[in-house]
């Protein structure tokens, strides 16, 4: 910072009355230099020099330099901590000449860089490419892609990006690499890339392919790497924009990769021709292009092209562990697309608490998985089930590293999707044959499990009677966890009168009533009452999650994690448990309920007429919410009926927008409650992939300190 100036004896301080020109006080951009930088490195550009002065830093003794505008580093040795420094501005025919202006420089003690020639992997907003084939539609056929990509806590400074010929399908049969322009086994269109640019701290720097400003991606190819590409350093924690301009015919095909987080900046543009999009190079904040710009904030939500995760640098690694992790949605984002995203770009438990800056620090990554990934389709298939392509790129870069590996450790979060009905099947066949290719791929390699999360259904199995419009639910399995004055959901019941919403009485272990239009009774059809999540007690553990685990098929999720806790079978070399950060505190090995969740009111009514509609409400805590949140909106002052369920749009304050709208009156007082999980719309409808509210609790309870496990041996 600067702290002062002084005004020395010389040409200056002679000068007739007559001279007009005044040297104003210098500044400097940046003041923190650390003792990785070499001579010549630049600590920061100096501003409102007067034209035609020359420069000098006092005193003159090596340790700073002047270079054009630039203070940089000398070649004299200088201390950590604070350092004085003046640069003197002399200008004979200035009044005050020459002038010195005082900064207060910072020279920090980082560990020295473990091996700066070596490709690591840095960018952990990157995603694999994976989702729905995008199209290209007229007007927009040429588009520009803007992702931000936040570097790690050490200075990057040579880089290579990657781009994929094909994406992986999500779901049932992830991470197959099956999403292609064209079928299985013949390809379609390639992408031609226009052009390629990666900007920092507002200077563009265009990327080559094998010296080619331009590139074309084949279909059902491992894809193109862009050429070794080295900048000035750019320090920790900064944004570097990836800017990808590519283009097909209409009606030709994409590969999926991201959907832009627009509010950190990130941006998708379209236009006929490509010279449309290079003007927005001059204007990087302009608003995307509506066509393209849609369900934001939602897994409809386009996913385009752009460089992939397979992004590496070379720079002051200082030695920090480097996960290649094998995930699958809820290691990978889910419940959270891209308004939810941090300013680093971080969505997803497992991307946030690896990029807390807490215990040793941000851990960079690489998320080689995608939604729906299981471990026995991983690294592993040709034709139409191939999931090798991933795996083969990682080889591409060992063999540009020099024969390292662009990680240190291996993370595995699967086993959500190795479920069967055998256990010995789940655990052997399915979890532990990843594991066997990982350590074949990778001799040697460090394994560090994270047990998958519970699943529990929010549904119990119900019989209906009824007298006029009274109905009369017997529940097998108990009432436990229902109160008198809340709400349930019931479905599949015949005829339909019976379905719907109602405030429920409980009168019994097993029974509870409601009113309703009336019809023939008993009621027919599989019918089911949901507390849409309210209380952990009432819910039942779904098909092979049966809690404690007890040796049976049936508990087969909770031997998994016992297995992994215990290495049994080399399955891992260690573990970093998720359970206590996830489990609700009145049921063991089950969701939370909304009741054990923070909760907030509203602090003004909502809603006029029932007819009218709205889309925000005012709440007196909106900081427990953040987007793509689902809420739950209750009578107040118990929050047991329930009124209205939205999900966030955004927050501005304490004033939450709905992505939705609607004609509910809510009155001041009512009770907001967030939904702890995303209700899968099946039956059972079960508690899977977390909602912001329990992403921020499990990133809270996982000690920072776990992050040392990762350390290889």
């Amino acid at each position: 910072m600067e702290i002062g100036f002084t005004v020395a004896s010389g040409a200056g301080a002679g000068l007739g009355i007559g001279s007009s020109t005044l040297l104003k006080a210098l500044t400097l951009s940046n003041f923190t230099f650390d003792n990785n930088d070499e001579p010549g490195v630049v600590i920061g550009t100096i501003g409102n020099r007067t034209e035609r002065s020359t420069l000098t830093v006092v005193p003159n003794d090596g340790r700073f330099l002047i270079n054009g505008d630039n203070l940089v580093v000398g070649p004299s040795a200088s201390s950590a901590g604070q350092i004085t420094v003046y640069v003197r501005e002399t200008l004979p025919e200035a009044i005050n000449s020459p002038r010195e202006t005082r900064f207060a420089l910072v020279k920090e003690d980082v560990p020295p860089a473990v091996d700066p020639d070596r490709y690591m992997f840095f960018g952990s907003r990157a995603r694999m490419p994976s989702g729905n084939i995008v199209t290209a539609a007229a007007g927009t056929n040429y588009v520009c892609s803007k992702i931000i990509i936040s570097s790690p806590q050490y200075k990057t400074r040579t880089f290579k990006f990657h781009l994929p010929g094909f994406a992986s399908t999500e779901g049932g049969n992830s991470p197959q690499e099956t999403i292609v322009t064209g079928t299985v086994g013949t390809p379609g269109n390639s992408v031609p890339v226009d052009a390629m640019f990666m900007r920092v701290s507002g200077v563009f720097h265009q990327l080559t392919f094998g010296g080619s400003n331009t590139a074309t991606v084949a279909d059902q190819t491992n894809g193109v790497w862009t050429d070794e590409k080295t900048i000035p350093d750019v320090a920790a924690e900064s944004d570097i924009e990836l800017w990808l301009f590519y283009h097909t015919a209409v009606g030709e095909k994409i590969w999926p990769v991201y959907r832009v987080q627009k509010h950190r900046g990130e941006r998708i543009w379209g236009a006929n021709d490509n010279a449309s999009l290079l003007g927005f190079m001059a204007d990087p904040l302009a608003d995307s292009t509506a066509a393209l710009d849609t369900g934001y904030g939602t897994q409809s939500q386009p996913q385009y092209y752009g460089p992939d995760a397979f992004m590496v640098a070379k720079g002051d690694w200082d030695g920090r562990p480097i996960p290649l992790a094998f995930v699958d949605s809820i290691g990978e984002s889910r419940q959270e697309y891209s308004s939810a995203a941090d300013a680093r770009g971080m969505i997803g438990w497992l991307r946030r608490w690896l990029d807390k800056d807490d215990g040793i620090g941000r851990i960079p990554f690489c998320m080689i998985g995608m939604p729906g990934a299981g471990s026995v389709r991983e690294y592993t298939g040709t034709g139409t089930s191939i999931a090798t392509r991933r795996r083969d790129i990682v080889r591409e870069i060992i063999a540009f590293n020099g024969g390292e590996w662009p990680f240190t450790v291996v993370a595995n979060q699967l086993g959500q999707n190795d479920t069967s009905t055998l256990y010995n099947t789940w655990f052997n066949t399915n979890y532990r044959s990843n594991v066997n290719r990982i350590r074949a791929e990778y001799p040697g390699v460090k394994i560090v499990a994270l047990p998958p999360l519970g699943r529990t259904d929010t549904q119990r199995t119900i019989t209906l009677t009824s007298v006029g419009t009274v109905a009369t639910a017997n529940v097998a399995t108990g009432t436990t966890g229902l109160q008198s004055g809340q709400t349930v959901s019931i479905s599949g019941a015949a005829p339909s009168a019976y379905n719907g919403s109602y405030v429920i009485t409980v009168t019994g272990e097993n029974t509870f009533t409601y009113n309703f239009a009336g019809g023939t009774s008993p009621a027919t059809g599989t019918i089911r009452a949901n507390d849409l999540g309210l209380s952990a007690e009432y819910h039942l553990y779904t098909a092979q999650n049966a809690y404690p685990a007890d040796g049976t098929d049936a508990s087969g999720k909770w031997r998994l994690r016992d297995d992994i806790l215990s290495k049994t079978s080399s399955c891992c070399d260690d573990a970093i448990d998720t359970y206590a950060a996830w489990v609700s505190s009145v049921k063991a090995g089950a969701w939370p309920g909304m009741l054990e969740l923070p909760s907030t009111t509203l602090t003004a009514q909502s809603g006029t007429d029932g007819v009218v509609t709205y889309n925000t409400i005012t709440v007196a805590d909106a900081s427990i919410f953040r987007p793509e949140q689902q809420i739950n909106i209750y009578s107040g002052p118990e929050g047991l009926a329930r009124l209205s369920t939205q999900t966030i749009a955004s927050i501005s304050g304490d004033v939450i927008t709905y992505q939705g709208s609607s004609a509910v009156i809510l009155p001041a007082g009512s009770v907001v409650r967030p939904s702890a999980a995303f209700q899968e719309s099946s039956t059972p409808i079960s508690l899977v992939h977390p909602y912001p509210i329990m992403i921020d609790r499990i990133v809270a309870g996982i000690a920072q300190s776990e992050k040392t496990k990762l350390q290889a041996a």
